[in-house]
């Protein structure tokens, strides 16, 4: 009697841990899904934001953006050249090499002047800048998303002297 009481003890604690494991599996994988998911929409808001401004307010936003800005933690080089229909922004990123910008836009949200920048290029797929313009200190302040390594960085942009 006694071992038949320790194999459903025994039986009872594997499907115990089992059903815990399953539990965590779940709980994890939906965690890396939020995550994704955050990312998605912080996008997806950028490019809603960008598309429900007033096109003469964020011209005159733009232009105090146009020109030159470098990183100064790697010389860096982010170029604004011109503010295009639907809140599109003509912009070029060198490394110091150019890297193809996909996607490039400007909005408002807050209060505050946001710009996104997308790149498509070998070792840059993906990898976004969400900047918010600083004007007390003239510096574009935000986030880099590093796509290929699932990384994100402060990061800030000064305005270089014209050429």
């Amino acid at each position: 009697m006694k071992k038949q009481n320790r194999k459903k003890v025994n039986v009872k604690r594997v499907k115990t841990i089992a059903a815990l494991l399953l539990v965590a599996a779940i709980v994890l994988t939906g965690a890396a899904c939020r995550r994704d998911e955050t990312l998605k929409s912080d996008t997806a808001q950028a490019s809603q934001a960008a598309e429900s401004e007033k096109p003469t307010q964020l011209l005159v936003e733009f232009d105090k953006l146009k020109g030159r800005w470098v990183r100064p933690d790697g010389g860096y080089v982010l170029e604004l050249k011109e503010l295009l229909p639907e809140n599109r922004i003509s912009a070029a990123y060198y490394n110091p090499s150019p890297i193809n910008v996909g996607e490039s836009k400007i909005y408002k949200e807050n209060g505050f002047t946001k710009l996104f920048i997308k790149m498509q290029d070998q070792n840059y797929p993906g990898s976004t800048y969400t900047l918010i313009y600083d004007t007390e200190n003239d510096k574009l302040c935000g986030i880099y998303y590093q796509a290929t390594y699932g990384q994100q960085f402060q990061v800030e942009f000064t305005r270089m002297p014209p050429e």
